[in-house]
């Protein structure tokens, strides 16, 4: 049959389909058919992929005045450009993979995993190795396991995309017209789960308060009142009882893999990043068997008691990164010598960081040395900062923001690129050992 042929019997089908009675269809035949037509429309999808996208590739755009296909069909047709671009990078990824092509034509796969999987695939081509992995995982699932798939092939450019993504975050506030507030941003994962998990915990307070607010306007209030509670000092900081949780293979915290973890916010959280957690967090042991069934689950294990941080409180007094001054109730307990390497959890090797500068800490290419009564941060480019408490209330300080050149450490981490930009490193394997942190 023509391709023209093609597409206009399935309109003659559409066209049949409209016009056929479902008055008399019981419930499990209304099931059925709804299931078979919701695969003969993923199946048309693919079609329509590989044909926005051989359109795309000719240009057949060219001398509409849009900037692609997406763009003329959207205009065209009275439909989502975004939506047309995605389809169009389906359509590009089947044309690379013919197992991706096969799996979605056939209907084995939806087209709707298929967009998902190629669009956190990031460019690299779709394999029957990440088909096998999604092709038991509900919608949601498809992105985590995709990130798995896609680190564990390539931690090195990974590293790389990861510095990227973080380098893309932004907080705006801009004036609007009428005298309201126009909020605009980017988080990378770690950071969204931790501002998600604080506006949510507010926000819960008042769910069913009749005030008859909608989701929305309760989460601006939400943050309204974190930022209140900030300006007058009643949040006391990083020890209050809206948490953050990451499970993460017992590869990824103990033996330095790149296996990500997986945030109950919903997104990734890189392997820098569940490494730097565990510096500061309660930890389970959770046994998992098939399925992702939890077999056992252990107690939690703080790292840092709250005996020992209100002792780091009182001698840093704020973070102890040279030129910063965040208070010291808002930081993190950092490991000098870290714990995966048989660092004590003590006064001795703790000192507190303030987020920003504790993921950095983790970062490749940064190592610190020494330690808590003085340390020497050892930056990328080969200088170093010294870091000492400060001296009691009334006596010079003796936290030390000189920078010298002298070279890292041998055994610091290599450098990536953009590293205060950047973000953390993962790659996965499948592990049935893992650790919470909460």
């Amino acid at each position: 049959m023509e391709f023209g042929d093609a597409v206009d019997a399935v309109g003659v089908a559409v066209d049949a389909l409209a016009a056929a009675s479902i008055d008399g269809l019981d419930a499990t035949s209304l099931r059925a058919r709804l299931v078979a037509m919701k695969i003969s429309e993923s199946k048309l999808t693919s079609e329509l992929a590989r044909v926005t996208h051989a359109a795309d590739s000719s240009g057949a755009f060219i001398g509409t005045g849009a900037r692609d296909t997406a763009e003329w069909l959207a205009n065209e047709t009275g439909t989502s450009t975004r939506r047309n671009r995605a389809v169009a990078e389906l359509g590009e990824a089947m044309e690379r993979s013919d197992a991706l092509a096969e799996a979605v034509r056939s209907g084995v796969l939806s087209s709707e995993k298929a967009a998902a999987a190629v669009g956190a695939a990031s460019g690299t081509s779709v394999d029957a190795d990440l088909l096998d992995r999604i092709a038991d995982v509900p919608l949601s699932g498809v992105r985590p396991a995709t990130d798995e798939w896609r680190a564990e092939r390539d931690a090195a450019r990974e590293a790389d995309r990861v510095a990227e993504r973080r380098g893309r975050r932004f907080l705006r506030l801009t004036d609007s017209t009428d005298g309201m507030t126009r909020i605009d941003g980017l988080l990378d994962p770690a950071s969204a789960a931790i501002v998600r998990t604080s506006l949510d915990a507010v926000m819960n307070d008042s769910a069913f308060d009749g005030s008859g607010r909608t989701r929305d306007q309760r989460c601006a209030d939400a943050l309204t009142q974190l930022a209140k509670a900030a300006s007058k000092g009643d949040i006391a900081g990083g020890r209050s009882n809206a948490k953050v949780i990451v499970t993460a293979p017992y590869e990824t915290v103990c033996e330095r893999a790149a296996v990500p973890g997986r945030s109950h916010a919903g997104p990734s959280v890189d392997a820098d990043a569940v490494r730097a957690m565990c510096c500061d967090a309660g930890m389970h042991r959770a046994i998992t068997g098939p399925g992702s069934s939890v077999l056992d689950f252990g107690h939690e294990n703080r790292l840092v008691s709250e005996n020992l941080f209100l002792a780091l409180v009182a001698r840093d007094q704020r973070c102890r990164w040279p030129g910063c001054s965040i208070r010291a109730t808002w930081c993190d307990a950092h490991h000098l010598v870290e714990w995966i390497d048989h660092g004590p959890t003590s006064e001795a090797n703790c000192a507190l960081l303030c987020h920003y500068h504790h993921s950095v800490s983790h970062l490749p290419g940064w190592s610190i040395t020494g330690d808590a009564v003085e340390f020497t941060i050892h930056h990328p480019d080969g200088s170093t900062q010294v870091s000492r408490p400060p001296a009691p209330v009334g006596a010079r300080s003796n936290v030390s923001t000189e920078r010298s050149g002298a070279p890292p450490p041998p055994d610091a981490r290599p450098l990536r690129a953009d590293p205060i930009g950047g973000s953390p490193t993962f790659a996965p394997a499948r592990p049935d050992k893992q650790l919470t942190l909460v």
